[in-house]
């Protein structure tokens, strides 16, 4: 039988104290050869864009796929988790919210092992469906108490503050971009921008961001300058980054960075690669992150039990 999980079902099992670890140990797996990741794949249709991406985890003996189309109408999400021993399609789910928790999470386990310090202040830059994972996951990883807030709209950024301050965080909404990181030690962009916004002077009192917002090549939130600031900068997926990653692909355009300076994150979980400096997370989503997230997702379901079931009539060959 196939658990069927709506995105209401599959946010209210998510927890990020769950959702951490799981990626942590999925990123660990993966250095040791343990975790296999393939880069997202596209088919553009006019005025339609399907999106694929899928992983192996031989550890938990899963194996997964998310696709998505977005259209003019919007974006709509699927994951399949699969039993790799014997073929058996476990879960369909709702994936919008899985992906929310993924990219946050992600944040807070690249803030963990590439800025070591507990309870950093936070610069959030961004508001939207995504901003608040980020926060979380962070506060989740390495401790909170203190943010500033930009995003272009004042009432969003006002609002946003407000929210984290329901979590238990002193925060503030800042006038500027730049305002927002002076005097802070990480960041966390995750906005829709085509523009970068992040310049050279603004990332000066930066130890450490996360880079989230986009994987478009032509699209970037950090200036070229800016990147080239950073000593040891990671991406969650290499061959991925290299044609998808706007903000590194720009860069090295501009002779700011080379392709040879960056590392994947596993090897720095591993602790193959010890951070140097000023750090930087350039992140789009790996396929892999997705399976490990939704593992969780219906491992706890299965426990809990009470959620719809299906049997699909798969034949066996």
């Amino acid at each position: 039988m196939t658990l069927l999980l709506s995105e209401p079902q599959v946010e209210a099992l998510l927890d990020m104290k769950e959702v951490v670890p799981a990626l942590e140990e999925a990123f660990r797996r993966e250095s040791a050869g343990e975790a296999v990741n393939s880069p997202r794949t596209r088919s553009r249709a006019p005025g339609a864009v399907i999106n694929a991406m899928h992983a192996s985890l031989p550890y938990l003996g899963r194996s997964g796929l998310k696709c998505y189309l977005s259209s003019a109408k919007g974006t709509r999400f699927v994951f399949l988790l699969f039993d790799s021993k014997d073929s058996e399609l476990l879960a369909v789910m709702g994936a919008d919210v899985l992906g929310r928790f993924r990219t946050g999470g992600a944040s807070g386990v690249a803030t963990k092992h590439m800025h070591p310090s507990r309870n950093p202040t936070l610069a959030v830059l961004g508001s939207g469906r995504q901003a608040l994972t980020q926060v979380i996951a962070i506060q989740t990883a390495v401790g909170l108490t203190r943010a500033k807030v930009w995003s272009p709209n004042p009432g969003h950024r006002e609002a946003f503050a407000g929210k984290l301050s329901g979590l238990g965080i002193d925060a503030e909404a800042a006038l500027t971009a730049s305002g927002a990181m002076r005097g802070v030690q990480v960041a966390s962009t995750i906005t829709s921008a085509a523009v970068p916004f992040v310049e050279e002077t603004a990332v000066e009192d930066l130890s450490h961001i996360n880079v989230c917002g986009g994987n478009n090549p032509e699209h970037s939130e950090i200036t070229a300058g800016a990147v080239g600031t950073f000593e040891t900068i990671a991406v969650d997926d290499l061959p991925q980054a290299k044609t998808e990653y706007g903000d590194l692909i720009q860069a090295e355009a501009a002779g700011t960075f080379y392709w040879g300076k960056a590392v994947e994150l596993k090897e720095i979980i591993s602790g193959r690669v010890k951070p140097k400096g000023k750090t930087m997370f350039k992140s789009g989503g790996a396929a892999l992150e997705d399976v490990a997230v939704a593992s969780v997702v219906y491992d706890k379901a299965v426990k809990l039990g009470g959620f719809p079931e299906a049997s699909l009539g798969f034949p066996t060959f």
